[in-house]
């Protein structure tokens, strides 16, 4: 979601519990490329990255030295 300027968030429910996660920040000018949970820039991207998610190769961690 996108919104303007404003000081304030507000969230309700009925009856249920809520929890959930609010980041703000600037926007980046970059394009988007989205599929359920991935985000990239093009979708070349996110083909690739679907390809790692299948092939179990996607979470790249760094080797200590």
């Amino acid at each position: 979601m996108l919104f303007g300027d404003g000081e304030q968030v507000t969230v309700s429910t009925e009856k249920e519990l809520v929890r959930f996660l609010l980041i703000s920040g600037r926007p980046i000018g970059e394009p988007i490329a989205w599929y359920g949970p991935i985000v990239m820039n093009t979708q070349e991207e996110l083909r690739v990255a679907f390809e790692e998610l299948d092939r179990g190769t996607f979470i790249k961690t760094r080797k200590r030295s």
